[in-house]
């Protein structure tokens, strides 16, 4: 009896010792599907708004099922569902804040459907100024299950950076929108010029949450909406990002969100850069 007694004491040591595994995300997909949305008014002195002022086509069927299809909404919660599962084992072989999850902003924990539907409805294609509108705006939503995603890894003893490819300038305001879309996040960092690559801010990102005391961090889980949002990392080391044909080395750590507004090699034809 004594040496039972022991063995449950020692499991119940071993237990409280390992990360709780984590409950499924819970995300009210039809209230996101029928939600009233109202657009306001262009802000005074704004040239280029990225508001539709005269409607000439209807929304294309892409943005349509991303906007309002339950299909959309629950593969992006079973997507995230399936992440904070990874992230769960991950944290069972790491110290607190000594993992990374690295991730992309737009499409994948922002929502920038409604800007996307605004420019199409008025015929136009992507134009700097009428995004650089829509960012001001601070309007971007949350992806199904981002936020819930965030805050579970917080939970687990992860880090979370924002890697994006807004511009750096805008990153007061990208910050700002993460937060008022309840995504948690230890760092973000957008895109200086036309230089889209990410692994220089991907390393960037390291350095940084390492000089904030938190150890040495490592990368451990990719998650973005196009193929060179995902790290490809050597020995430890982060060399560079996957793309089309380069793609072999996803593993159960990589998750992408669709996107079929514009990413992809189909349907990227006016933005190539977010």
């Amino acid at each position: 009896m004594r040496n039972f007694a022991f063995s449950i004491s020692l499991g119940a040591l071993i237990s409280l010792a390992q990360p709780a595994l984590a409950a499924h995300l819970t995300y009210d997909c039809q209230s996101r599907m029928t939600r009233a949305v109202t657009i306001p008014p262009a802000a005074e002195g704004d040239a280029d708004p990225w508001q539709c002022k005269t409607p000439v086509t209807k929304t294309p069927p892409s943005i349509h099922w991303l906007r309002n299809s339950l299909e959309y909404c629950r593969i992006a919660v079973n997507i995230y569902d399936e992440a904070l599962a990874a992230a769960t084992r991950i944290a069972r072989t790491h110290k607190p804040h000594q993992w990374i999850v690295m991730m992309d902003a737009d499409e994948t924990v922002l929502d920038n459907s409604l800007f996307e539907r605004e420019r199409r409805i008025c015929g136009g294609e992507f134009q700097d100024a009428q995004w650089r509108s829509w960012v001001r705006a601070n309007l971007a939503a949350d992806v199904p299950g981002a936020a819930g995603f965030t805050e579970g890894v917080h939970r687990l003893g992860g880090l979370v950076a924002i890697v994006t490819n807004r511009s750096v300038e805008d990153d007061p305001l990208t910050r700002a929108t993460l937060k008022k879309a309840g995504i948690r996040f230890d760092y973000e960092i957008g895109m200086t010029g036309d230089h889209s690559d990410k692994t220089d801010r991907w390393r960037g990102a390291v350095v940084a949450l390492t000089s904030r005391r938190y150890g040495q961090p490592t990368p451990a889980m990719w998650l973005g909406d196009q193929m060179t949002d995902l790290g490809i990392v050597k020995h430890g080391r982060i060399v560079g990002a996957m793309s089309q044909q380069y793609r072999d080395d996803i593993g159960p750590d990589d998750f992408l969100l669709p996107n079929p507004m514009y990413s992809g090699t189909g349907g990227w034809t006016d933005n190539p850069d977010r």
